[in-house]
């Protein structure tokens, strides 16, 4: 039981270090939910644990930064699992050998070589 309580620490210590990505975050904004910083976190924790039966009837603000704890945790997680996600994407791609070259608007025609003919010089000149 203890090694899952330190597993869950460590883990939140890390997603909250993540940064979030901004659309995440204007998404979360237009929801009317904001991510907040770390000084508002531990002050939220502090009178979470001071008091817990009826706690957001007492302390209606601190229930709402804690909301907004859980919120940022959220997208911080999304963003860590989505940087996990195209890191390992992107180690499959590179060791399946598939190497794909953009060459923009140019099509197989255009970049195909031009014609050339046999390495001697042509007769009758």
């Amino acid at each position: 039981m203890m090694f899952l309580l330190r597993t869950a620490f460590w883990l939140s210590v890390v997603i909250f270090l993540i940064p979030v990505d901004h659309a995440a975050e204007q998404q979360a904004q237009t929801a009317r939910v904001q991510p907040i910083g770390a000084l508002e976190a531990a002050s939220a924790a502090q009178a979470t644990l001071s008091d817990m039966s009826g706690f957001c009837g007492r302390n209606p603000t601190a229930c709402d930064i804690g909301g907004r704890v859980a919120t940022t945790f959220m997208l911080k997680a999304q963003t860590g699992a989505r940087m996990v996600y195209d890191f390992i994407d992107r180690s499959l791609a590179d060791k399946s050998g598939s190497t794909r070259v953009d060459h923009g608007t140019l099509t197989s025609t255009d970049l195909a070589p031009a014609w050339r003919g046999p390495g001697k010089a042509p007769q009758g000149i």
